[in-house]
């Protein structure tokens, strides 16, 4: 009898001690989702980010004013609209205050920009052309705070709802559009939305298998909602769209820019030792200028006629096309003087796209 009051008092404790245990480490991890947001973007996509991560899944999501600690929490999600080509200046703060707690728990890092292609390069004058586009803006950022290693990073595009920007912003946009030589998407838009679906979806699956250790979400498109929106493009041109994603290929010579835009199947791996080959049999000096774990900037320099003419060369990988290689071509030189680089931009998307890797 009293072996079996004994056996019942230790199965009672079993269950007391170990119970509270396993309920905690089948609640899983905890995360925090802290964002800036100033027209609403960064909101929306904090709430989609959290959608796909899953309601079993815990994930505070909060704006930077709203967060008194972050010691409960296992992870922390950091977004940001974009502004000067970087997250805001409160972003930089909130790290910089929480900066030895983030270098010990699981960051990622996201932001809403006017356009996600990292094979962009902006020249303004005075200046040294740079990469500009989606997770390029995220680089000053891991550069100034080295310590803290994100999980990881994404650039998704955002919402442009151009008769509300602030003045500032309307600035910056306009400045781009004369500077951009190979376009501007936005011209002529009550409403420009550069975000690429895939991309917040990547990311937010994964946060689920990275740091959560769970599978991806599926069933995601049932979950685009969070970005579906009615509102016109154009009030004046009905027939104009939100959106239009940018050609695959595209070559375009004006008298401010040669520009060629292409794809390849392949990594940065490939693209690279591709790139030296071209560059080693027609003479060209191939420079590194940039590099990131998504993409490549080079400067391709050759005489012609005795004059050194620079293109500007990036290739990188998308989250949103996995497998494929983005290739980006730019001379800013005059036509009559750079009809030679545009000879061997030609080869050298000819050796990228050969033995079958041009993607349809």
């Amino acid at each position: 009898m009293k072996k079996e009051i004994m056996k019942k008092i230790m199965l009672l404790l079993f269950v007391v001690i170990l119970l509270p245990i396993t309920s905690a480490q089948a609640e899983g991890k905890k995360g925090l989702l802290v964002h800036a947001s100033i027209y609403g973007s960064t909101i929306e996509t904090a709430y989609w980010i959290k959608a796909i991560i899953g309601n079993e899944n815990h994930l505070d999501v909060k704006t930077l004013d709203q967060v008194i600690t972050i010691d409960p929490y296992d992870y922390i999600i950091i977004g940001s609209l974009t502004r000067n080509e970087k997250p805001v200046k409160p972003i930089y703060e909130f790290i910089e205050k929480y900066r030895d707690k983030l270098a010990k728990k699981e960051v990622c890092y996201y932001l809403t920009c006017g356009d996600s292609d990292e094979t962009m390069v902006l020249k303004v004058p005075g200046k040294d052309a740079h990469l500009i586009g989606g997770r390029n803006y995220l680089v000053d950022v891991m550069q100034k705070y080295p310590d803290i290693k994100p999980v990881a990073i994404a650039g998704f595009g955002g919402r442009q709802v151009m008769p509300t920007l602030g003045f500032t912003d309307n600035i910056q946009i306009w400045l781009v559009g004369k500077l951009a030589k190979e376009g501007s998407p936005w011209e002529g838009l009550d409403i420009w939305e550069s975000l690429v679906k895939e991309r917040v979806e990547a990311f937010a699956n994964e946060v689920r298998t990275k740091i959560l250790g769970i599978r991806p979400r599926e069933n995601i498109e049932e979950l685009r909602g969070y970005w579906t929106s009615l509102q016109p493009a154009s009030l004046a041109d009905p027939t104009k769209k939100k959106f239009n994603p940018k050609p695959s290929y595209e070559h375009k010579s004006t008298e401010k820019i040669y520009f060629a835009r292409s794809r390849a199947k392949g990594d940065l791996a490939l693209g690279e030792n591709l790139l030296k080959q071209w560059a080693e049999e027609n003479g060209i000096d191939l420079k590194e200028q940039v590099r990131t774990s998504f993409n490549i900037y080079y400067h391709a320099t050759k005489n012609y006629g005795g004059e050194p003419i620079i293109a500007h060369i990036v290739i990188a990988t998308f989250p949103d096309e996995p497998g494929n290689l983005q290739i980006s071509f730019r001379c800013w030189d005059k036509p009559d003087v750079r009809k030679g680089i545009e000879a061997d931009i030609t080869k050298a998307e000819e050796l990228l796209w050969a033995d079958g890797r041009k993607v349809d």
